[in-house]
């Protein structure tokens, strides 16, 4: 069976997404860290189509891989992958808690690299797949009190083209 794994699924862009991707039949694996959130978007998705939610804290890089394996261990056969589960901070950034730039880090960027990564390796071996990375119009400008966002954003824009490219010749 093929699902769309989303990422960041309980809100905001990812709840909408959800709910469009449900409405055109996809198998769902939804990955967020409210575990009730998650439930409830569940129970508002049809019935006809086979929901997985997965709480997860994707700045965690052991229980991010733990449910990597569990993708593997499950032979779940991936053909989209969202890369949606970001977020930002609003603050002087000398002024602001390094841990969470850091952490923000974590989530934007290297999460979104971990996932494409492992996911794009398994749709390379399947001979298709398309991986989408939600990016924004940040990433094309800078961002005083939030630059690390804003600069976090340029990043998923630039490896998001560098890795299309790269992907062509296995129908990703």
């Amino acid at each position: 069976m093929k699902y769309t794994l989303l990422t960041g699924a309980s809100s905001g862009i990812g709840y909408e997404l959800s709910k469009i991707l449900a409405s055109h039949h996809h198998n769902l694996i939804l990955v967020a860290r409210s575990a009730d959130k998650l439930d409830q978007l569940k129970s508002e998705l049809p019935s006809d189509i086979d929901v997985i939610v997965y709480p997860l804290d994707l700045t965690d890089e052991d229980k991010t891989d733990s449910f990597l394996n569990w993708l593997d261990d499950g032979n779940y056969q991936i053909d989209l992958l969202v890369n949606n589960a970001g977020r930002g901070l609003l603050s002087d950034y000398l002024e602001s808690d390094y841990e969470d730039q850091a952490s923000m880090v974590r989530l934007n960027i290297l999460s979104l690299m971990k996932l494409s990564h492992h996911v794009g390796n398994t749709m390379k071996k399947q001979g298709q797949g398309t991986i989408l990375n939600i990016s924004s119009i940040a990433a094309y400008t800078s961002g005083p009190y939030m630059s690390v966002y804003y600069a976090s954003k340029a990043f998923v824009t630039s490896f998001s083209e560098g890795l299309a490219e790269e992907l062509k010749p296995y129908n990703i």
